[in-house]
């Protein structure tokens, strides 16, 4: 299931993941980009941000785009898989400023999640 074109200028997506800790949910706004089936998303932090490791725990969340929802399993891309440094190149050429480079630090600590949507949620 790919997210809808008229989608694709949307440059913030909302995660939400059942917290580890205490079964609370947890919502977070990201950046993203589109993948095969679901979408792309990045934490610079090395995968030490809550959502993260939400996933990591629970490995599913709901992913708001818009006005539009769908329930995703996440996959993680790790170390040196061309694919992940090809996901960071395009991250740094949607976010990034003018001028700025990221991928650098991103190549080493960032952690790259591919959610798969399973089915799209019904408002």
């Amino acid at each position: 299931m790919d997210v809808p074109a008229e989608l694709l200028g949307e440059r913030y997506c909302i995660l939400a993941t059942q917290a580890r800790m205490g079964g609370r949910r947890h919502s977070a706004e990201l950046w993203w980009l589109p993948a095969e089936g679901g979408i792309h998303l990045m934490s610079g932090s090395g995968g030490l941000t809550q959502w993260c490791l939400n996933l990591q725990a629970e490995e599913q969340g709901v992913v708001r785009i818009g006005e539009r929802s769908w329930l995703g399993r996440a996959a993680f891309l790790h170390g040196d898989d061309p694919e992940r440094a090809a996901i960071l190149a395009a991250f740094h050429e949607r976010y990034d400023p003018e001028g700025k480079d990221r991928t650098p630090g991103w190549l080493r600590d960032a952690t790259v999640v591919q959610m798969v949507f399973t089915r799209e949620i019904e408002r």
